[in-house]
């Protein structure tokens, strides 16, 4: 009833809004998709050129995540901080 009443509430245009932003979002998820179906294929052939080794690419990637963590953690108040590590 509730859902009902919420629903003839909304004009259409905020009902437009909301299926746009469904849409970016499904738009979104298949670029995503695309991308790391891409970035896959990539790998792979490098690996099997021997262009890298895939130890090589799981080391950089952790250094990387490593180095972007603490980024994030210099960027982050200490109050919210102090609330993680509790």
């Amino acid at each position: 009833m509730e859902k009902k009443n919420r629903l003839q509430s909304i004009g259409p245009f905020e009902r437009y809004q909301e299926l746009d932003l469904g849409a970016q979002i499904a738009d979104l998820k298949l670029i995503f998709y695309q991308q790391s179906l891409l970035l896959s294929a990539l790998i792979d052939l490098l690996i099997e050129k021997g262009c890298i080794q895939r130890e090589e690419l799981a080391e950089l990637v952790m250094s990387i995540d490593g180095e972007l963590t603490v980024r994030l953690e210099e960027n982050t108040p200490t109050e919210q901080r102090a609330q993680e590590d509790e």
